[in-house]
């Protein structure tokens, strides 16, 4: 089953944490979070951005959008403008 796309953020952001050499313990702690906090964010709905952006700033991540790539391609192709 794939991840939600929540669930990738936080998974993309452990991967980084663990290369870093920061457990989710440490993680958690860095952010402001208890641990069971994050644990739970691996598998709920809804989180807040800002949340996951304090996640994210601690192991040197940022979070962006991108366009999909149908928009990219027609963008690319001049389609759109």
């Amino acid at each position: 089953m794939p991840l939600s796309p929540l669930a990738a953020l936080v998974d993309e952001i452990l991967r980084a944490a663990k290369a870093q050499g920061l457990d989710q313990k440490s993680l958690a702690a860095r952010a402001g979070l208890s641990a069971p906090t994050l644990s739970r964010m691996k598998t709920q709905e809804d989180v807040a951005l800002s949340t996951v952006a304090r996640l994210a700033a601690v192991v040197g991540l940022r979070l962006t959008l991108t366009a999909s790539d149908t928009y990219v391609a027609e963008v690319e192709r001049g389609e759109l403008f």
